[in-house]
């Protein structure tokens, strides 16, 4: 095991930043993360599992666990919150200065090219209208908060592409010799408890089992309440209001056992680049997400919007025409483009001029029971972009609300029944220095109360079809009913 930085380059970082990340790593190649995670933090409530299970190295390469957070910034309508093992530290009456907490605030170390410490937490879908000045919706049925993120000062980061697990430690420092001594000497000890875990073999910790209720799942919309909200929005496209709108129905349904278990089913099922799971002290989010809605990386910016749908086939030959029409189809094509301009228009408010471009454009994506196009967008951020500034751009995503987004959003508030919560924000990570990386919150159940939760969607333009529409609602839903399904 290799510590980084030495003692000298430490003491020199040191004397221009108060927080210097140190790191303690080894090679260790096909490693399990989510055994690991089971044994290092059982029961650990604030803990995490970001989880690159599947997917090329541009969206697929780095996994994320930590847990026993204390420190987190909370907010909830317009009120936030900074607290410290339930102890409030400061509050406002407006999210915007509460999140200049987040902003960048630390340089770059050439020994850790990536996240190496900061916030890891969820943003929920409600949370957008502090950026697009609508009204907060109110009504809730979980009580959950729009935004929670907790500072992450110590975790574990593995690099699928070199094989290394790190653990790195980022607490503020003094600046002495005593300060890189402490930290070398954690990073001691918790590489102890990590190869410990690692002679236990594969061995997988005891659960009590997800207990799925005979009367299965339920909806808050009919088949026939869906399909007449579909044509409601069909009818706001007509008059000219919108081009494109999203709109979801909620699936829930009781659930009394093992939410780590259960993400490990949904993972298992559905293999995605944008995995993970969240526990926080009352509820968990499980989520098997393919979908990035930004990435910073210093100074370059990305989103990657997916849109169009369709199930997989069941034989090799069924699959190969279903997805071929799938990218030929000129219905899913316009809609594609319509949110690829969107999502380029939301990156030109934070980049440099001239700088966004498509790097990949309608490209097929395949997971365990859909395929979707996929395109990629990147920029250069302008100087001194604020975290603040970057949500405001790019959240919450146009492929899960519509265009335009603002007046999609009014619809969505009219049309869907219930609040989102976390479904179509976003989770990931923020960094003291400028790394950010959040997905989109699809393929994703919530767990709260003893409820399990999703939601899943579908885009609607001019020439949709109600029963289409819905059915493609249904075969999102897929992986998730079928995770809950299993004993």
């Amino acid at each position: 095991m290799d510590i980084l930085p030495d003692k000298n380059t430490f003491m020199r970082l040191a004397g221009s930043s108060s927080r210097v990340p140190v790191c303690g790593q080894d090679k260790i190649p096909s490693l399990d993360l989510l055994n690991i995670f089971q044994k290092l933090f059982p029961q650990t409530k604030n803990s995490f599992l970001l989880e690159s299970a599947k997917g090329p190295k541009e969206t697929a390469r780095y996994s994320l666990m930590g847990g026993g957070c204390t420190k987190a910034l909370e907010i909830t309508g317009n009120k936030a919150r900074l607290t410290q093992n339930g102890k409030l530290l400061s509050e406002w009456n407006h999210p915007a200065p509460a999140l200049e907490i987040l902003n960048f605030k630390e340089g770059v170390v050439d020994y850790l090219p990536h996240f190496w410490g900061g916030w890891v937490g969820f943003i929920g879908y409600e949370a957008g209208a502090w950026f697009e000045s609508l009204d907060v919706r109110q009504e809730t049925e979980s009580h959950l908060p729009d935004f929670l993120f907790m500072e992450v000062e110590r975790f574990f980061l593995y690099d699928h592409v070199t094989e290394e697990l790190k653990f790195i430690l980022s607490p503020n420092i003094t600046g002495t010799d005593a300060d890189y001594d402490e930290l070398s000497w954690e990073i001691k000890r918790a590489w102890k408890d990590v190869y410990r875990v690692l002679e236990l073999g594969k061995e997988k910790v005891d659960n009590q089992g997800a207990l799925f209720p005979s009367n299965g799942m339920s909806s808050n919309l009919s088949e026939t309440d869906y399909i007449e909200r579909v044509k409601k929005a069909k009818n706001y496209i007509l008059e000219g209001d919108i081009y494109q709108a999203n709109l979801a129905q909620k699936f829930d349904t009781c659930f009394k056992g093992n939410q780590l278990e259960l993400y490990g089913k949904l993972k298992k099922i559905n293999p995605s680049p944008f995995s993970g799971y969240l526990d926080f002290q009352d509820f968990s989010i499980v989520s098997s997400s393919p979908e990035r809605l930004v990435k910073v990386h210093e100074e370059k910016v990305e989103t990657r919007p997916i849109a169009g749908t369709r199930p997989r086939g069941q034989e090799v030959d069924e699959d190969q025409v279903l997805s071929k029409e799938l990218l030929i189809n000129p219905k899913e094509r316009a809609e594609h483009l319509m949110l690829v301009d969107l999502e380029r228009n939301d990156l030109g408010r934070i980049c440099q001029t001239g700088s966004v471009s498509v790097t990949g454009f309608m490209f097929l994506e395949q997971y365990s029971h859909v395929s979707h196009i996929v395109s990629n967008i990147t920029g250069f951020l302008k100087p001194d972009i604020s975290v603040y500034e970057i949500l405001k751009s790019v959240f919450p995503g146009g492929t899960i609300t519509g265009c335009p987004k603002i007046r999609c959003m009014e619809i969505i508030s009219e049309l869907e029944p219930v609040k989102r919560g976390p479904y179509s924000g976003s989770f990931g990570y923020i960094g003291f220095a400028p790394y950010m990386d959040l997905n989109i919150i699809i393929r994703s159940i919530v767990v709260n109360n003893e409820i399990a939760s999703f939601h899943v969607g579908a885009g609607i333009v001019a020439d949709s079809n109600p029963q289409k529409e819905y059915q493609e609602t249904l075969d999102k839903a897929a992986a998730m009913i079928q995770a809950l399904a299993q004993r």
